[in-house]
């Protein structure tokens, strides 16, 4: 019988990337869930379909407006030529070109094995029921062909079985690509996108860009053609006109790099470039270039031939898109992959499912690089992503579970950090808005760009955390489980922008537990525990492969069988041996150290913002130094810190209170350091997921690092100026003439300062005990006990409270900021002479000296105390600072 073939609709909205629909019905409207988004104040939220019968038509459903042909609004109209219609107005309406295309010759399948026969993607609101047969293992295979994991051959257009390991040639079919990167296939072959090097140049963000001459200034090479550069003399490498070789991306500097000529041979010069400069996959500041050397500038790749430099990588290297061989990982004796394989080509978009534990969040982070594989090769666009790791992160956009989102700032002020952080620093703010706004743009997430990210609902967050890695125009896009946790409305529009980047050019990979919506996916990749294969190829195929088409019945069989499931896809996809890692050419030069300055001000400057925008959090910080403040008006006694003497005499008179000014200075040494351990202690483990894919875009552990102290640091010195300020102003200010013993010099600042300098530097070494402890724990709710336990801790061993005189005590008190801190404070008030009558400062009959003799007054004293203050600062820096570097890749 004749198998009914639907044309393709190709469809076009003004200047944007034409669409080519291939199912029926197919949505227009204002809303994420539609095929065709037009994202217009005139558009309903389901404006109109396109519907196949013999023919396309276009139907009216029930818009508020209506649409147009000639001027003339319709219900229905016939779309057999070429037509333009507008969305609800007739002249000022959004403009849709719509170009029927031919359609493919009907596959004509025998009857007795019609029911085998792979159907047309299916509209999801039209898709029947699935039988629910019980699981049966496959037949075993009868041919050399059955061997492959071919379906018969009956069926020649529906040779969709993906590539199980190296072996193989056929990989999966892209969805079908719009013009111009659409490549007519051959005969009974696979449509295959042409070749991508770098960026995506019609993306809209990029086509923005390409409009204005202060960012990007010519259209790629590529897109006319393999270009070829003559070289000669000197010639420079950038993304401005005035180079003589002109990359168009965002990736690239203004002046980015140098080549020059000599009789020894090409010498490539990094001219200081902000994302630097590769050869062959290693970044190098000074290379003199040899015979097929590659160099990517950006997202854009060159290659050294006969003399000449040629845009673009061979399309034998490209033309794969993605390439998964033999993968296999084993961490402490346990494989927790085995021999992943499949292939991904541009354009395609790939389901990574499985039960729990069966490795899908493993696979999907070393596809993006970011771990490594015991066994095994990942390529892409015929480079190894590992070997080669540094040139290809910008080309790799990692979106994990977790939002990576600050949720405090809106959508804008967000995107804009990130594009300062991943973008080039000679791109003004106008150029960066530009990238943002139409990565926004392809997401239908403008009208939300001035809305905080916490006010978005889940779908929107989720978009909004691809639109951030979108902003360095990937073209291979992983997310890890993007629906998690969303209804299904929200499901399906995550997974329709998915299919739309797809459709833009890349590859996309998706980690999901959702079933629903696995119909809008070139290929399936099913993992058993243990990271073990059980099928990969069309979601159309599983049925012949597996026996049913019931996803919870496969799921279950491959849970309760894994190894048995991966014996019989093995049967049916021989396996071979794991290719060996790639070596990539050239020296490895380590890259330069650029950049820290300003990832410092950018950091530190989202900081601020975040602070700034949490108002509810902001009052909390002003109202903690208040309330401490206000505390030391509590103690008993009306000295402060002044000796207690009658006037007009000044006779000493021992105070019914000798404790006072010990009970003040505890007051705020101790509310010092609690203010800036409880500020920054959770903070780090709070951003934890931002700062891992920020560390593995760019992002300097040291850069981060210093920006938090900074503003923390910043923060809790005027926190301690309010908490001063207060005890000052209602308590006691200490002054000189009232402190100051006779016979000895006088101090080198007054007493009000030094007090409040030795505050300020508890507090700030306090920060750095806040992050320390974020940096050790695993979530934000582990953060308290360690807090409380640090605090109650200094309070005890200061020695405010109570003189310590145990030998074993005593030693451990040193290792505590607020020791040192109130040895400060107690010289700044000079304790020994206004308290003398405390045990503390008492002098030990056995030792004949002060229990504490750190407390009087003297530089010595003085450099001791704020040294070892310092040291303890630089110990707790060491260790956070390592513990962000093991954050890495």
């Amino acid at each position: 019988m004749n198998t009914p073939t639907i044309a393709p609709l190709q469809v076009r909205l003004a200047q944007a990337r034409p669409q080519v629909l291939r199912s029926t019905p197919a949505t227009v409207g204002r809303t994420p869930e539609n095929d065709v988004v037009v994202n217009h104040p005139l558009v309903s939220r389901v404006h109109l379909a396109f519907e196949w019968s013999d023919g396309w038509s276009v139907v009216d459903r029930g818009s508020t407006n209506g649409f147009f042909v000639n001027g003339i609004k319709q219900s229905s109209v016939r779309v057999d030529r070429p037509m333009q219609i507008r969305l609800g107005d007739a002249s000022t309406g959004p403009l849709l070109e719509l170009t029927p295309q031919q359609a493919a010759a009907p596959t004509i399948v025998p009857a007795k094995n019609a029911a085998s026969a792979p159907p047309s993607r299916p509209n999801p609101a039209q898709q029947p029921a699935p039988q629910r047969p019980v699981p049966r293992p496959p037949a075993a295979p009868s041919g050399p062909q059955q061997s492959q994991g071919h379906p018969p051959q009956s069926h020649p257009q529906a040779q969709r079985a993906p590539q199980s390991g190296p072996q193989q040639q056929q990989r999966p079919p892209a969805r079908p690509m719009t013009a111009p990167l659409q490549a007519q296939s051959p005969p009974g072959g696979f449509r295959q996108a042409p070749p991508r090097f770098g960026a995506l140049p019609d993306a809209p963000h990029l086509a923005a860009l390409h409009q204005n001459a202060s960012a990007v200034y010519e259209v790629p090479g590529h897109l006319r053609g393999r270009e070829t550069i003559s070289l000669k003399g000197v010639q420079t490498i950038g993304r401005t006109p005035d180079n003589d070789i002109v990359v168009s991306d965002v990736l690239a500097s203004r002046h980015h790099a140098r080549m020059t000529s000599t009789p020894q041979g090409m010498l490539l010069e990094d001219l200081g470039s902000i994302n630097g400069t590769f050869v062959n996959g290693r970044r190098v500041m000074s290379h003199r270039l040899s015979e097929n050397d590659v160099v990517t500038i950006g997202n854009s790749d060159f290659v050294l031939t006969d003399g000449k430099l040629i845009r673009g990588r061979p399309q034998a290297q490209v033309a794969g898109g993605l390439e998964v061989s033999g993968v296999g990982l084993t961490i402490d004796g346990k494989a927790l992959l085995n021999d992943i394989s499949f292939s991904a080509a541009p354009g395609s978009l790939t389901a990574i499912i499985g039960p729990s534990g069966a490795g899908k969040s493993t696979v999907s982070k070393i596809v993006a690089g970011l771990n490594n594989p015991t066994v095994g090769v990942v390529t892409f666009e015929g480079r190894g992503v590992h070997s080669e790791y540094d040139a290809l992160r910008s080309r790799i956009g990692m979106v994990p579970q977790d939002d990576v989102l600050h949720q405090k700032l809106t959508l804008r002020q967000a995107l804009r950090y990130a594009a300062e952080l991943r973008l080039p620093a000679d791109l003004s703010t106008a150029d960066r808005d530009q990238v943002i706004d139409g990565v926004l743009s392809e997401l239908q997430l403008t009208e939300h760009v001035n809305t905080r990210v916490d006010k978005l609902s889940g779908g929107q967050r989720k978009r909004a955390s691809v639109a951030m890695e979108l902003l360095t125009g990937p073209s291979l896009l992983i997310l890890d489980e993007p629906t998690s946790g969303l209804d299904p409305a929200l499901d399906q529009q995550v997974m329709k922008t998915l299919r739309r980047l797809a459709d833009a050019g890349r590859v996309v990979l998706v980690v999901t537990h959702s079933l629903t919506y696995l119909n809008l996916c070139d290929q399936v990749l099913l993992l058993a525990p243990g990271g073990k294969t059980s099928f990969c190829g069309s979601p159309d195929d599983v049925s012949s492969e597996m026996g049913t088409s019931d996803w919870a019945e496969i799921f279950g069989y491959v849970a309760e069988h894994p190894d048995q499931a991966w014996a019989r896809y093995r049967q049916r996809h021989p396996h071979s041996a794991p290719p060996p890692q790639p070596t990539p050419r050239g020296a490895q030069t380590p890259p330069a150290k650029m950049g820290l300055l300003r990832q410092t001000s950018t950091v530190a400057r989202r900081q601020a913002r975040l602070v700034w925008a949490d108002k509810g959090y902001l009052v909390v910080l002003l109202l903690m130094p208040v309330v401490l403040g206000l505390l030391t008006l509590v103690i008993p006694g009306d000295k402060g810190f002044s000796r207690a003497v009658t006037p007009p005499t000044n006779n000493y008179v021992p105070p019914k209170d000798p404790g006072e000014a010990l009970q003040i200075l505890t007051i705020l040494i101790i509310g010092a350091a609690f203010m800036g351990t409880a500020l920054a202690v959770r903070d780090l483990v709070g951003e934890r997921g931002i700062f891992e894919r920020e560390r593995a875009v760019g992002l300097r552990p040291g850069a981060y690092l210093t920006a938090k102290v900074l503003v923390f640091a910043v923060m809790t010195i005027v926190q301690v100026a309010i908490m001063v300020g207060i005890t000052y102003a209602f308590r006691a200010m200490p002054k000189a003439e009232d402190i100051h013993k006779p016979d000895t010099p006088d101090p080198l600042l007054p007493p009000s300062v030094s007090l409040f300098i030795a505050v300020a530097a508890v507090a700030c070494v306090s920060v750095l005990v806040g992050l320390a402890i974020s940096a050790a724990v695993r979530s934000t709710e582990q953060t308290m006990p360690p807090l409380v336990i640090v605090v109650m801790v200094q309070l005890v061993l200061s020695g405010g409270l109570f003189a310590i005189s145990s030998a074993f005590v005593k030693p451990l008190t040193w290792l505590f900021p607020t020791y040192w801190g109130y040895a400060s404070g107690a010289q700044a008030v000079n304790i020994p002479w206004i308290a003398d009558q405390v045990p503390q400062v008492k002098i030990d009959e056995a030792g004949g000296s002060m229990l504490y003799p750190m407390w009087e007054p003297s530089l010595t004293h003085a450099l001791i105390s704020y040294g070892a203050l310092i040291l303890i600062a630089v110990v707790l820096t060491v260790f956070v600072f390592s513990r962000l570097r093991l954050r890495k890749r």
